[in-house]
């Protein structure tokens, strides 16, 4: 009976908490998260009140997106020679000053872009140190539970910064938006400085780390050399590479439609859209990852894996043909009521929790299969392939839906994915 009880899920996220080093670099996540998807959330919004554009929208994405093509996998690679916890106090440091910079120029989109772009340059430091670091505080018999906890407070955190995204903008304004933001970041630096040293690794605060810097950029680059070439060898590796960055591809293309979405299909006040379409999807994703937590590891990973993409695709083909129905006889009702707004959250919510069911098993696959000294540099990858796979889809989801409407690209991106359901199912792909 003691046996069953200490090996409860409930139990295991208690252990999880109780480890002091984590808990601190769990905090640090949520508020560093928060301050992050406010901002981008913010941004969006602003960029797409100033244009009435989804284009300008997907510009300013791409400006987030562009530095982690090109720096990604440097960056995780160079974060292999520093203490990760070094590198995120001064990450959040930073961002707390830099975000400021929105304040002297919030109508001006050269302007925005240019920061927008610096910031994202930071945060490609910010991701290779912060996920990798879990292993080193937490035991290897509660990384499925600590890496879903960290899923659960990175999408309720990310879920919550774009709820409120709309609301603080209306509340303090373009500019006072930013005070709060620039506090968020700074609370994160404070939390992070007490998760413990990873020991024998140089500190970015070593006044000696100038004179190593090139040094580390050339061992840097040829990491990254070393990095590509280990994730080409694990097929393990490279699929569960591919679902993350389709994953977070996914919610990145509903970021960009979102404003436009909520202007033209739902008529709502574009402050709302962050509350109304990306907020319920990060809520079946915190829902779903607590899920996975406590019930998932009674199914194998690859089950989980392919329910959530045929689930995915699915409800984004669902979501595009109801809005649809408005041309259709005898559904006016549907629009007239309201019952759209409804209906369209239930359908986000539960597509979270299909995004749920990719993401804790990916990352728990990742971090196993991965060895110590790469496991940055495969975080890097990752997210140099949400760069460079959401590229082209982000920019093409923009102009697309300037022209043919935010309801068929989603269609089509529902289209996509659910094909490749069935392709993985037909080839029995594990």
């Amino acid at each position: 009976m003691r046996e069953k009880i200490a090996n409860s899920p409930r139990n295991a996220f208690i252990r999880v908490i109780s480890l002091v080093g984590f808990r601190h670099l769990w905090i640090g996540q949520v508020a560093s998260q928060l301050a992050f998807a406010s901002l981008m959330f913010v941004l969006s919004l602003r960029v797409y009140q100033i244009t009435g554009s989804n284009t300008a929208v997907s510009i300013l994405f791409l400006t987030f997106a562009v530095p982690a093509l090109f720096l990604a996998v440097a960056a995780g690679a160079i974060d292999d020679y520093l203490d990760n916890r070094s590198v995120l106090i001064f990450c959040d440091l930073f961002r707390a000053v830099a975000v400021l910079g929105f304040m002297l120029f919030p109508n001006d989109l050269t302007i925005v872009y240019i920061l927008a772009f610096i910031m994202a340059v930071t945060n490609q430091f910010y991701v290779p140190a912060e996920v990798p670091t879990i292993p080193l505080v937490v035991p290897h018999d509660l990384l499925l539970t600590a890496n879903s906890l960290f899923a659960f407070t990175y999408y309720s955190s990310f879920g919550v910064g774009s709820m409120v995204a709309g609301p603080i903008l209306r509340w303090f304004g373009p500019h006072g938006v930013f005070v709060v933001i620039s506090v968020l970041f700074a609370l994160a630096a404070a939390s992070v400085w007490r998760v413990p040293k990873e020991k024998g690794q140089k500190s970015l605060f070593d006044p000696s780390i100038g004179k190593e810097f090139s040094h580390m950029v050339q061992g840097g680059m040829l990491a990254v050399r070393e990095g590509i070439a280990y994730v080409a060898s694990s097929k393990a590796i490279r699929d569960a590479l591919f679902l993350l960055a389709g994953t977070q591809v996914v919610i990145v293309l509903l970021g960009t439609l979102g404003p436009g979405f909520a202007d033209r299909v739902l008529k709502i006040d574009v402050h709302d859209a962050s509350l109304l379409i990306v907020g319920p999807v990060v809520a079946g994703i915190v829902i779903g990852a607590l899920w996975v937590g406590t019930k998932g590891y009674r199914f194998p990973p690859e089950t989980l894996i392919r329910t959530g993409i045929a689930a995915a695709g699915i409800l984004l083909m669902f979501i595009a043909l109801t809005v649809r129905l408005e041309r259709v006889a005898g559904f006016d009702w549907f629009f007239q009521s309201r019952v759209i707004i409804p209906t369209e959250f239930l359908l986000f919510f539960l597509l979270g929790v299909a995004c749920s069911m990719l993401d804790a098993p990916a990352n728990s696959i990742l971090q196993r299969q991965s060895v110590d000294v790469m496991r940055s540099r495969v975080y890097g990858i990752l997210t140099a392939a949400v760069g460079g796979v959401g590229i082209l889809p982000v920019v093409v989801s923009g102009i697309l839906a300037d022209v043919i409407g935010e309801g068929k690209v989603i269609f089509l991106l529902g289209l996509v994915i659910s094909l490749y359901g069935l392709w993985r199912v037909r080839y029995n792909k594990s």
